[in-house]
């Protein structure tokens, strides 16, 4: 999955915010926007590769090779 940049689309950000946190549909959207921002920043910043629903329903993040190679050696 190392390949992923981004498969979690805003639309089903939103759908799981409303599973998940009991919104209504505008509520979830404005959130989904936030977290879409702040994932998009996050590779921007080159802190993640991409992010991507697991089998379970759960938002993973895939961190970069900076990142895992700098948890590795603290």
């Amino acid at each position: 999955m190392a390949n992923v940049s981004q498969s979690a689309s805003l639309d089903s950000i939103a759908a799981y915010l409303k599973l998940v946190g009991n919104y209504d549909e505008s509520t979830a959207m404005k959130e989904a926007k936030e977290v879409m921002h702040n994932l998009v920043t996050m590779r921007q910043r080159g802190f993640i590769t991409g992010w991507y629903f697991d089998e379970q329903g759960h938002l993973e993040l895939l961190p970069s090779d900076a990142v895992i190679h700098k948890l590795n050696n603290d």
